[in-house]
């Protein structure tokens, strides 16, 4: 009878070892699974963020390029007539743009881009402005920073004297490697392509008025793991613009 017991919590014993052992295994099993899911996972919201600055006159973005060709236009087609016109149309021109935050800005960003631009004209008519631009550019925001190059195919009509608006079609990409400062704070590369349509622009204010834009980014984790999302772009005039992620939420863009 002793040894009967004595085999029976020998068995006992080895049981609860191989449980507890069980159990560990799976608690390790969970954490790392855990850990990977969460480096390598790349959020709506990290890439709400990143298409925002990508878009915001704050980090030098897409709204910052676009004014500045409304500039252009404003001085070498618009406010010319009759002969002048002739001597711009069907030119190609080229510089150079650079452009910083200022001191003490909560949003400190810098680009440099080589522009090039043509004027089309029908009879010293202006038609259309063909703009291309391509550059490096650089943001650090309070929730994102980012390092990156950029590049757009715009054109622009709505040059006449009929038209209150600059009317810009454009396709503008992104390609960088960026780090989220909130949450899990991942870092990711992503390459981020918006191709807006009829864009307008007050030739009084030379500010948005009103426009959209289809949007896709897809990128990498820090950890491999690759991610996609698309959405749409709604400029609403007064420096605000919607982002709806396809699927996803609402995210308001202010500059």
């Amino acid at each position: 009878m002793k040894g009967g017991s004595t085999i029976f919590l020998r068995s006992k014993v080895a049981l609860l070892l191989l449980c507890l052992s069980a159990g560990l295994l799976f608690t390790i099993s969970s954490c790392k699974k855990d850990d990977d899911s969460t480096t390598t996972a790349v959020s709506e919201d990290d890439v709400a963020e990143a298409v925002s600055q990508s878009v915001s006159t704050e980090s030098g973005g897409l709204v910052s390029q676009t004014t500045a060709s409304a500039v252009i236009i404003s001085t070498n087609a618009s406010s010319r007539i009759g002969a002048k016109l002739s001597d711009e149309c069907g030119i190609m021109h080229d510089t150079t743009f650079a452009g910083a935050s200022v001191d003490g800005a909560a949003i400190t960003y810098s680009y440099n881009f080589s522009w090039n631009w043509l004027l089309s004209c029908n009879n010293v008519m202006p038609q259309t402005f063909v703009f291309n631009y391509a550059g490096k550019a650089a943001y650090d925001a309070p929730r994102m920073s980012s390092s990156d190059s950029s590049k757009a195919n715009v054109t622009v009509t709505g040059l006449g004297a009929d038209s209150a608006y600059y009317v810009f079609n454009q396709s503008y990409t992104r390609n960088g490697s960026q780090t989220s400062k909130v949450n899990l704070k991942r870092s990711f590369t992503s390459l981020i392509s918006i191709v807006s349509s009829d864009i307008r622009i007050s030739k009084s204010t030379l500010k948005i008025i009103s426009g959209t834009g289809t949007v896709t980014i897809t990128g990498t984790g820090s950890g491999g793991k690759s991610f996609s999302y698309t959405g749409t772009i709604t400029f609403l005039g007064n420096e605000k613009a919607t982002l709806v992620v396809t699927g996803g939420g609402t995210y308001t863009i202010e500059w």
